[in-house]
């Protein structure tokens, strides 16, 4: 898609683009939790040079993500995301060989660390 707007704007946490509001794929107002969200995401598309490529955006696609499938439906997302920790690696190890197992341990361990550390989460 190529770049069709002068100006980038924000309104109440919303982004404009030469006044019109900004909507997600799904057509719901792209509207973020923080002023500073709202202007990181601003500032992505000012970026934006003569082509779009939501690529170069990731916070816009992480609040179309998250304004879209995890708003739309918080119980539908969370029950996917528990389906998918009953496959996960990080969590659900082998018992056997040894070798395999301190291998797991050496290659993991080191980012459940992090993880309790950073966000107090234990695995």
């Amino acid at each position: 898609m190529k770049r069709f707007w002068k100006d980038v704007t924000l309104a109440e946490r919303g982004i404009a683009l030469d006044g019109k509001p900004v909507r997600t794929p799904r057509r719901a107002a792209l509207t973020l939790p923080s002023d500073a969200l709202a202007e990181a995401v601003a500032d992505e598309w000012r970026g934006v040079g003569d082509t779009v490529d939501p690529r170069a955006m990731p916070l816009t696609g992480l609040a179309n993500a998250a304004i879209d499938i995890v708003a739309a439906d918080p119980p539908a997302f969370a029950a996917g995301l528990a389906a998918y920790g009953e496959s996960d690696l990080l969590c659900y190890r082998a018992e056997l060989p040894a070798p395999l197992v301190e291998r797991q341990a050496a290659a993991w361990d080191p980012l459940l660390d992090w993880a309790r550390g950073r966000y107090d989460v234990h695995f």
